[in-house]
């Protein structure tokens, strides 16, 4: 403890001051009280005994005590206010730091961002245009059969988008070949060599209807050659279809081989030494839902003996059925 603070412990308050001159009042009082009972007693008048015992109003009242001001507390005072300054400004300072940094981060991350799509896009260009340079393609007219589920798809890998789907022993027309065992179909399409083969599946037998109320159903050997195909009578076929042919430079051919235009629900490719260009033929249950009648206007690579290739627009929405077929 300093000296001045022992100094400041001695100064007694104002309270304390009022209360001792209450105290010295009433002992005067009571001095003045017995001054005026003696003063009586030996005959003095009651205004002698009253001024002679009144006290100086002077000495009544206490000076005003004014407390220091002591230099601790203007020391805290300055200690406090350059506390608040040195505060400020290293709040300043911390924010302008993370802002700083904050936005060197950014920037940072922006650039790593630009420079890693700017690589993968690179990479991957480079790597489509190796594999497109390194597969070629040769002409091969060949009928061929899924051996198991088989995606079709818009390229030669497996890499490609999957077009469509076809089950196992559906027929696929092929028209090139590719140097990394992909066939190329006649709409444009891919399928893996390897899931196909080129031995077609032997078809289910279809009960044929007869002439009575009550026909007997009657099977079509399924290893009938072209010329043995009696089309007096009705013929379970096998029910194919395709679509308009790719020319290879972006477009596609509508013409048939009997120089017509290719119409869905009209034209038909079939074996012409069975059905002979020109032949109307009624295909029953009709796939496309119509009314069953066609005309045959083309001819096929791949179709031979029992078989009939409806022509439609969009191939993806029919796959490979088996129908009996009457002559028109």
């Amino acid at each position: 403890m300093q000296f001045k603070d022992i100094k400041q412990g001695l100064i007694p308050t104002r309270e304390q001051i009022i209360k001792a001159v209450t105290t010295l009042a009433v002992i005067s009082v009571c001095v003045m009280s017995g001054f005026s009972v003696r003063l009586l007693l030996k005959g003095g008048s009651s205004s002698e005994v009253i001024l002679a015992a009144a006290p100086d109003a002077a000495e009544i009242i206490p000076e005003p005590v004014q407390e220091p001001v002591t230099e601790a507390s203007s020391e805290t005072e300055e200690t406090t206010t350059e506390t608040a300054a040195v505060s400020e400004s290293d709040v300043t300072e911390v924010i302008e730091d993370t802002s700083s940094d904050d936005s060197a981060d950014d920037a940072a991350n922006a650039t790593t961002s630009a420079t890693t799509a700017a690589t993968t896009a690179s990479t991957t260009e480079a790597t489509t245009a190796a594999t497109t340079e390194a597969v070629t393609e040769s002409d091969l007219q060949l009928a061929v059969y899924a051996t198991t589920a088989l995606n079709v798809r818009s390229g030669p890998g497996t890499d490609y988008d999957v077009v469509k789907q076809v089950n196992p022993g559906d027929q696929i027309d092929v028209i090139a070949v590719t140097s990394n065992g992909w066939y190329k179909t006649y709409n444009g399409n891919y399928v893996s060599a390897d899931l196909t083969t080129q031995t077609p599946p032997t078809p289910t037998p279809t009960p044929k209807p007869a002439a009575t109320a009550t026909p007997a159903p009657k099977e079509t050997a399924p290893a009938q050659t072209s010329a043995s195909i009696d089309t007096s009578q009705g013929v379970s076929c096998k029910i194919t279809f395709y679509g308009p042919q790719d020319n290879g430079d972006g477009s596609y051919s509508l013409q048939t081989y009997s120089g017509a235009t290719c119409t869905e629900g009209v034209t038909v490719a079939a074996d012409l030494s069975v059905y002979p260009l020109g032949t109307v033929i009624y295909i029953e249950n009709d796939p496309l839902g119509g009314d069953g009648y066609y005309t045959v206007q083309d001819k096929g690579s791949g179709v031979k003996g029992a078989m009939i290739d409806i022509f439609v627009n969009d191939t993806s929405q029919y796959s490979t059925t088996t129908r009996t077929v009457y002559l028109g």
